[in-house]
């Protein structure tokens, strides 16, 4: 932590980071929104650096435990490391309700959502993902052709 930043702010600077970029990463990846707009990787990409530079002064913007665990572990110094678990994983935890829940709620049953939880996903969610997966490497791929057609020589 930076300038006499204490253990609390640096906690609730953490979850809000963390919270915009796992905002920014469910809206821009969302298969069952229509409106999605522009790169996916250019909005969380500007995110992350919207994030860095707001909290670099204060914690050094950790937004990921991972990336704290290293360094504390080749100083050595572990007195604050909670820090950079509890925001970042609060931060997630209350994206993800406020995203799944209030801004984009899922139009499936509790009980189709626990069977998804248990791994019973339906066969028929998965043959449409492949299908929307082919045609969008037919799409954005160059060198393949369309399913039925094969090259003139």
């Amino acid at each position: 932590m930076h300038n006499d930043t204490t253990p609390g702010q640096a906690v609730t600077v953490e979850l809000f980071l963390t919270f915009q970029l796992v905002l920014c990463i469910f809206a821009s990846t969302d298969d069952q929104r229509s409106d999605n707009v522009g790169s996916p990787a250019l909005s969380i990409g500007l995110s992350v650096a919207a994030g860095h530079l707001l909290g670099i002064h204060y914690t050094g913007c950790s937004m990921n435990p991972a990336r704290s665990f290293a360094p504390a572990v080749i100083v050595g110094d572990f007195s604050a490391h909670w820090v950079f678990w509890l925001g970042p994983l609060a931060g997630a935890v209350v994206a993800s309700l406020i995203y799944n829940y209030i801004l984009f709620p899922h139009t499936k049953t509790l009980s189709e959502r626990l069977a998804i939880f248990k791994g019973f996903e339906p066969e028929e969610d998965w043959e449409e993902r492949d299908v929307r997966r082919r045609q969008s490497m037919e799409l954005h791929s160059p060198q393949t052709l369309p399913r039925g057609m094969t090259e003139k020589v």
